[in-house]
């Protein structure tokens, strides 16, 4: 079928529009992919999965803001030195 063409090469505006195309098509299809789920919402969540969370939510808040301590844990050495004395 192609036997014996060859090809010309692309010259240099030829090159910077594919480059340049290229280039568009990548940066759209990056905003398009980072945006498409603000767009159209996951299936997977029904309303009342949403209904669920936001009650939990509520009740999280309700509950108020408390502290939240964090003990150091004991290591091996300590709890040897506890046993010995």
């Amino acid at each position: 079928m192609f036997n014996g063409t060859r090809m010309k090469p692309l010259n240099h505006l030829q090159r910077q529009r594919i480059t340049s195309n290229l280039f568009v098509v990548v940066a759209l299809g990056a905003v398009a992919t980072v945006a498409a789920p603000t767009l159209f919402p996951c299936p997977a969540f029904d309303q009342n999965d949403k209904a669920a969370r936001l009650e939990a939510r509520r009740k999280m808040k309700a509950q108020g803001n408390k502290p939240v301590v964090i003990q150091k844990r004991r290591t091996r050495t300590e709890e040897q030195v506890d046993e010995q004395q």
